[in-house]
């Protein structure tokens, strides 16, 4: 009734291809390089995030603006007495500020556009708001009454 298979037939179906064990290890290696790479590239996107507060603080009532990044270079900071509420006011000529700190007491929206044309880049800042490194150059700010 039963017919048993031959050794040989039994050698063929668990005889493995050559170089099975050399490809597994590739394999593991390959999904270690993978882990490892993936978790470098979350620590070093984690310190790009951090940046440290001003060297010189951004007096109370101000918008304080800085021409590079992480608050480096000199400050220029520009008071809310001395500024029309809710009307474009360029900052300072020749300034491209790339950080800024918003010390005014009020939303400040800041513009990319000299003249505060909403056909290039803006954004609203809240009071106490800090951009360490600006998605994009501000020209101009706006501060709102509200």
């Amino acid at each position: 009734m039963f017919k048993y298979a031959s050794s040989t037939a039994l050698n063929q179906v668990v005889t493995r291809p050559p170089g099975w064990r050399q490809a597994t290890r590739d394999g593991v290696w390959r999904m270690l390089l993978a882990a490892v790479l993936t978790f470098a590239t979350i620590l070093v996107g984690a310190g790009v995030a951090h940046a440290d507060p001003p060297g010189t603080p951004c007096p109370a009532g101000s918008f304080c603006s800085w021409p590079a990044a992480n608050f480096a270079g000199k400050v220029h900071a520009l008071g809310v007495q001395a500024t029309a509420m809710e009307q474009c006011v360029r900052l300072q000529q020749g300034i491209d500020a790339q950080s800024f700190v918003n010390n005014t007491g009020h939303p400040v929206t800041v513009y990319q556009d000299p003249n505060c044309d909403t056909e290039a880049e803006f954004a609203t800042y809240p009071t106490g708001s800090q951009a360490p490194q600006a998605t994009f150059v501000a020209r101009a700010i706006k501060i709102w009454s509200h």
